[in-house]
């Protein structure tokens, strides 16, 4: 025990080193092993948590996949139906022109026709009408 003397080691700190002991045996049975205990319980969950989150975030991109070919094909409906539309639109209104530009051109030629002919009329009038008046300005000229 010479040697633990000259060291400086007395009883005190065998003492100390044996309550050391206990209460690192004491907590290490009633606080570390509950704890890791707990945290391997735990850490076992989050696991199951993790792979369940990897699932969902995998499933949701590929309902978010499935949602966006689902909108593409709508729209290429809604394209083509408008198209279709559109096409239809323009044949009628080719087909509304068209016949207004039959029928605008049809009363124009009527309304020549009409115009030349009261035309006609008031040549033919006035031709029968010359000699008349022609005879009306004579005699007043000359003062009959």
């Amino acid at each position: 025990m010479d040697i633990f003397g000259q060291l400086g080691i007395n009883t005190t700190a065998v003492i100390q080193f044996v309550l050391f002991a206990i209460a690192l045996i004491f907590l290490s049975k009633v606080v570390f092993a509950p704890y890791a205990h707990a945290l391997e319980e735990r850490e076992r969950r989050t696991k199951g948590g993790e792979d369940l989150a990897l699932e969902y975030q995998n499933k949701s991109i590929e309902l978010q996949t499935e949602y966006e070919a689902k909108v593409r094909d709508l729209n290429a409906q809604m394209k083509s139906i408008i198209d279709a539309a559109k096409t239809q639109a323009n044949k009628d209104y080719e087909s509304l022109v068209s016949k207004a530009r039959t029928e605008s051109e049809s009363l124009v030629q009527t309304n020549r026709t009409k115009i030349t002919s009261a035309v006609s009329t008031a040549a033919a009038d006035l031709k029968s009408q010359t000699n008349a008046v022609a005879m009306a300005i004579t005699s007043k000229l000359l003062g009959k």
